[in-house]
């Protein structure tokens, strides 16, 4: 049996979701980041394992299994604010600005201990974003860390000719799919992601994703 924690905070809209064993002497904490040896590839649990994942109480919700053992839900957290970047570009008539999203926070606080992580991904019928497990819906991007924020760009093509909304083929990874019910199916990167910030986001626009970090040392675990 699962319990689910989640705790919001207001001024950055950062929610984080603690999923605890009941039976445990003590609660599981989120895992901090932080560089450690990882494994090169997640392997699924088994039915029985994942067919103890709640539903989710916000609509979607985004984990992963530390080690086969801890479920460890990711923080969904908000954009603050969506700007222009490029602006000279405005001034000429031919050319256009990029639109980016900006995230709050320069590092995330969980971190898979694996380069291919493998992620559950839970949802209600309502979560119409998130019911389709297909590239067009689901989407893992890589942000850029600057200063206290991570800004993800939202649109491609530098000219009137060429622009188009989306995310950058720079940016996003592609992923494998798997359905395991008519309620959680996983998302797997196709590649080992390098060290960095990352967010897996639902639908066409970047105003929320869940977070997580890749922060492995040189060594992996096979």
């Amino acid at each position: 049996m699962l319990k689910v924690l989640t705790n919001c905070v207001s001024a950055t809209r950062r929610c984080r979701g603690v999923l605890l064993f009941v039976g445990l002497a003590s609660l599981v904490a989120q895992l901090p980041a932080q560089d450690r040896s990882c494994k090169m590839q997640s392997e699924q649990v088994s039915a029985a394992v994942w067919g103890q994942i709640p539903p989710p109480p916000g609509g979607i919700a985004v984990a992963f299994y530390d080690d086969a053992t801890v479920f460890v839900g990711l923080n969904h957290v908000y954009a603050d604010s969506q700007n222009l970047t490029h602006r000279w570009r405005s001034f000429i008539p031919w050319m256009s600005s990029d639109i980016v999203s900006v995230f709050p926070f320069s590092r995330a606080t969980q971190s898979p201990a694996s380069r291919i992580p493998l992620f559950y991904v839970s949802h209600t019928a309502a979560a119409l974003d998130a019911s389709e497990p297909d590239a067009k819906s689901v989407h893992l991007v890589r942000a850029a860390a600057k200063q206290n924020a991570r800004v993800v760009q939202t649109t491609s093509g530098w000219s009137a000719f060429s622009f188009h909304p989306g995310f950058t083929a720079r940016q996003e990874i592609p992923l494998r799919f798997d359905v395991l019910s008519s309620a959680v199916y996983t998302i797997q990167p196709e590649k080992p992601l390098d060290n960095g910030e990352y967010l897996v986001i639902f639908g066409p626009s970047a105003l929320s994703g869940f977070e997580f970090q890749i922060a492995c040392s040189g060594a992996h675990r096979n």
